[in-house]
């Protein structure tokens, strides 16, 4: 609903049906939006406060994580047995499903990375998506960690092809050979 016109009103048109227009008053101006320096030019004193307010929120979010664990803490010391059971299990059946996923994903021959998006709630409807997330992939899924390359042979590093019998005498005799060649 609008609100009714205050003020005169404009008179209607002859033998028009329409209900007399009242004139709008005039919008006001809006309020342009605050414009301060940009973020580079907060000089020292604010550069200071917003150091000093990002210390104080990362004591705030230790203080709320110390807090919530004080919580949980005080929950679960007010469960009963049966709650702590019923917990555990829900746990251990989610650990169980995950289980599956990269027991269907490697079965499958499936890259293990790929399990988490592995869906079905049994064995045999894991292995069939992963079959299903394979053929899609085509070849273009790694099986799994390519090995590092074996590094090339390098001729300076080790004996060279002749073995000099590894004596004071015979590597003598192999530096006078090659000083004399030279």
């Amino acid at each position: 609903m609008t609100a009714p016109a205050t003020g005169p009103t404009a008179p209607a048109a002859p033998g028009s049906t329409e209900p007399p227009v009242a004139p709008q008053a005039p919008e006001p101006p809006a309020a342009a939006p605050a414009t301060g320096p940009a973020d580079g030019d907060l000089g020292e004193a604010g550069k200071a406060a917003i150091k000093k307010e990002r210390e104080a929120r990362q004591v705030a979010e230790k203080e709320k994580k110390a807090l919530e664990a004080r919580v949980k803490e005080f929950e679960d010391a007010q469960k009963t047995e049966s709650e702590r059971t019923a917990e555990r299990i829900k746990q251990l059946e989610a650990d169980a499903a995950k289980a599956k996923r990269y027991e269907a994903a490697n079965a499958a021959g499936l890259s293990l990375s790929l399990a988490p998006r592995l869906v079905g709630n049994t064995l045999e409807e894991l292995v069939a998506d992963a079959e299903q997330l394979k053929q899609q992939l085509g070849s273009t899924a790694p099986a799994g960690p390519t090995p590092p390359p074996t590094p090339a042979p390098d001729r300076r590093q080790g004996g060279g092809p002749a073995d000099t019998g590894g004596t004071m005498a015979a590597g003598r005799a192999a530096y006078e050979a090659r000083k004399q060649r030279k």
